[in-house]
C-alpha cells in the first residue's frame, strides 16, 4: 500500500541519503538533510484527505508524540 501512495504521488526522493561514519561527529547539516529527507517522505505517503493509509508501527506511530513533545519543550 505504501509504494502505491508513493506511486500516485509521483514520488523522488530528491536529497541525499546521509551516510555516517564510524567516529564521525554529527553535524547540523546532516541532521537538518536527513530531517528534511523524513519529512519529504512522510509528506509523500500522506493522501489528500489528509491521513497516511498504513498500519500505525514502526516511526509513524512515534511521530506525532516525537513532534509533540519536541515543540512543547521548545526544540524545534
Amino acid at each position: 500500500m505504501l509504494l502505491q501512495i508513493l506511486r500516485e504521488n509521483k514520488f523522488k526522493e530528491r536529497i541525499a541519503k546521509v551516510k555516517i561514519e564510524d567516529g564521525e561527529k554529527v553535524s547540523l547539516e546532516k541532521t537538518t538533510s536527513t530531517v528534511k529527507r523524513a519529512a519529504s517522505y512522510l509528506s509523500a505517503l500522506q493522501t489528500s484527505d489528509g491521513h497516511w493509509p498504513a498500519h500505525l508501527a514502526g516511526s509513524l506511530f512515534f511521530t506525532p508524540a516525537l513532534v509533540s513533545s519536541t515543540y512543547s519543550n521548545f526544540s524545534i
